[in-house]
């Protein structure tokens, strides 16, 4: 990751850990002749080639600094690889990608991605029953989570990757936390995603059991969103539209809604930091008595 990617898409940060991830785990997939990024398992309806064409127009903007760039030349990096090893060993290129493949890419790069950018690197589907306060959990009872951190005695945060979500799968991801509620209530449950599909990930950023959704790159799923798409940026939306009752209105009221609710890949690193053991004050000295504490203080100032 440190050797390849930086020359094409700048040094890694907080800010930029949105085009490593795109670069290693995004796909495109081909349609009629064209090539589509694969944002979700609609392309072969005209509202998901949109998207598609939308999210492609954002990376040609964004992937790269002050140019653009063809997104499609830069995304798919372990995948290609992969290509042409096949190709090199007499075997055909893998015609379409095997989702468990997109999963096991995705965590393990945010794993590296969140090891380089904090003093912390997460277990990676550590069993269940190792981390503190589900010792007793069955083995197997429930799956493992995909990160956890910060270590097995002191398990704070849990990080469940999902690329996208699939809406009969939302309830086994809420039922899971709740088990996680359940027997550790001050244990943080994010999910990290790259879901473009808004009503589904409405319903998992606003159920009281997930503590915070982040979005890959959020300001790309906000822009493939906008609303009032025909009105130019430096336009004004009628009164009378925002006030209408109908789709419009309420797309408009779920995008802003998600907005708020959803957070940029970036504020993870930051809440991380927050929540790290190196954020606590240190423990008060059990041989030294608060007053004597205090007269040592003054007497180190003077």
């Amino acid at each position: 990751m440190q050797a390849e990617l930086p020359p094409l898409l700048g040094p890694l940060t907080t800010d930029t850990a949105w085009r490593y991830i795109y670069a290693i785990v995004l796909w495109a997939e081909v349609k009629e002749g064209k090539n589509y990024l694969h944002l979700n398992d609609r392309l072969s309806k005209a509202d998901g080639r949109d998207l598609a064409d939308r999210g492609a127009e954002y990376l040609r903007r964004h992937f790269v600094d002050n140019r653009t760039t063809d997104p499609f030349a830069l995304i798919d990096f372990i995948g290609r690889k992969y290509d042409r090893e096949r190709l090199s060993q007499g075997h055909e290129p893998m015609k379409r990608r095997d989702s468990n493949v997109t999963g096991a890419a995705f965590e393990t790069a945010l794993q590296v991605v969140i090891s380089e950018l904090t003093a912390y690197t997460p277990m990676r589907t550590p069993k269940l029953n190792t981390l503190r306060g589900f010792e007793l959990a069955p083995a197997g009872y429930h799956s493992e989570p995909d990160l956890a951190m910060f270590s097995t005695d002191n398990f704070r945060l849990l990080i469940s990757t999902k690329w996208t979500l699939r809406k009969e799968r939302i309830g086994t991801y809420l039922h899971e936390a709740h088990f996680y509620k359940q027997r550790r209530s001050d244990l943080q449950v994010a999910f990290v995603v790259s879901e473009f599909n808004a009503n589904i990930l409405d319903w998992l950023a606003h159920d009281p059991l997930v503590d915070r959704v982040y979005h890959v790159r959020l300001p790309m799923f906000l822009d493939a969103h906008a609303p009032f798409r025909d009105i130019p940026d430096s336009g004004s939306i009628p009164k009378s539209r925002l006030l209408k009752p109908g789709k419009e209105r309420d797309a408009f009221r779920r995008w802003l809604s998600l907005s708020r609710r959803v957070f940029d890949l970036s504020q993870l690193f930051r809440d991380i930091e927050a929540l790290s053991p190196l954020s606590e004050a240190a423990p008060p000295d059990p041989d030294v008595e608060p007053g004597d504490a205090d007269e040592a203080d003054e007497a180190d100032e003077a």
